[in-house]
């Protein structure tokens, strides 16, 4: 039998490490149950290249509907950069946007990804993979 304290308490030791990445941490429990957190849910391919590409396009859903209604802005900050990063690591996986946004716009947030020094520096790796990737070849877009 499964203690329903055990959710409840997660939830709360994670929100006492780092308070403002709960939201997307919270985000992506629910959505990619079996990583500890969004970072994870990013960087850990699944095996299965179709179930991965599944993982990403809901997680890019989620880190997307946060961006734009997060309560606060430091919410909706980090819920952007989820994006970039989620969006470049279909780049990297799977050598294609998981969007259908315009090219130069991902470049650009993408970029901001790499500059952010407050990311972990495992989406900023990945965003600096998708920049070179995209500069070396043409992507197909998400129909």
């Amino acid at each position: 039998m499964t203690d329903p304290l055990s959710d409840s308490l997660r939830w709360a030791l994670a929100i006492g490490s780092e308070p403002e990445h709960s939201a997307v941490d919270w985000l992506s429990a629910e959505l990619v149950p079996d990583r500890p957190n969004a970072v994870a849910a990013i960087c850990l391919a699944d095996p299965n290249p179709v179930e991965d590409l599944r993982r990403l396009r809901l997680l890019k859903s989620g880190f997307k509907t946060l961006r734009l209604s997060g309560e606060h802005s430091t919410h909706r900050r980090l819920a952007a950069r989820h994006y970039a990063a989620t969006i470049a690591a279909g780049v990297v996986r799977h050598g294609c946007w998981i969007t259908r946004q315009r090219p130069d716009r991902l470049l650009s947030a993408l970029q901001d990804l790499v500059a952010d020094d407050t990311m972990d520096d495992a989406l900023r790796g990945i965003a600096k993979d998708a920049i070179s990737a995209a500069n070396d070849r043409l992507l197909d877009q998400d129909s």
